[in-house]
């Protein structure tokens, strides 16, 4: 090797030292200062972490932003659409709410029996099986959170799911048989 090699190599083992160095010493003087502060009574470690505020129902759009148009019987309703592996597998899991009139409508693109479990979810649902053509094939209502992790599937095969909030069915008279139209 060359001088002006050996002289540019040792310049950075002395620039990673110091800057290891540095760090570790930075990070002592932040602890330092924040037990000292402790001792003070200047600091207190929360008991519980500080909750993320509830988005509000009138803001639902930040958690559900692309929808579309869709039928379900005789009910229009807007549809958040889970049309990748990903987005079928997450479906409505950690969602806070599903406000009035918003469904998740799951589009597999494949005739299937599609199980649906409710891993994560805060709230109960009514889930609807529709066939290729949109007719409802299946229907499970009041789903519980609890039941996870039993998997509910429909015994026809179905191209979509749809899932509303517990009572969906029930208010809106749905039955097997009626049709789905999205709105495309």
């Amino acid at each position: 090797m060359k001088w002006a090699e050996r002289i540019v190599m040792l310049l950075l083992v002395f620039v990673l030292v110091g800057g290891v160095t540095w760090g570790y010493f930075a990070v002592q003087h932040e602890r330092t200062e924040v037990r000292e502060a402790i001792a003070r009574g200047e600091y207190q470690i929360p008991d519980t972490p500080e909750a993320a505020p509830e988005p509000e129902a009138e803001n639902w759009r930040a958690i559900y932003p692309n929808t579309i148009p869709v039928t379900v019987g005789t009910v229009e309703v807007q549809a958040s659409v889970a049309d990748t592996l990903s987005k079928r597998i997450t479906g409505l899991s950690n969602t806070p709410f599903l406000p009035e009139g918003v469904v998740k409508l799951f589009a597999f693109g494949v005739p299937g029996t599609h199980s649906i479990w409710m891993k994560d979810m805060n709230y109960a649902l009514d889930i609807i099986w529709v066939a290729e053509e949109g007719e409802i094939v299946h229907i499970e209502e009041n789903v519980s959170p609890d039941s996870f992790p039993t998997s509910f599937a429909s015994p026809t095969p179905a191209w979509f799911v749809v899932e509303a909030n517990a009572g969906f069915v029930e208010k809106n008279n749905i039955v097997i048989g009626d049709e789905v139209i999205l709105g495309l």
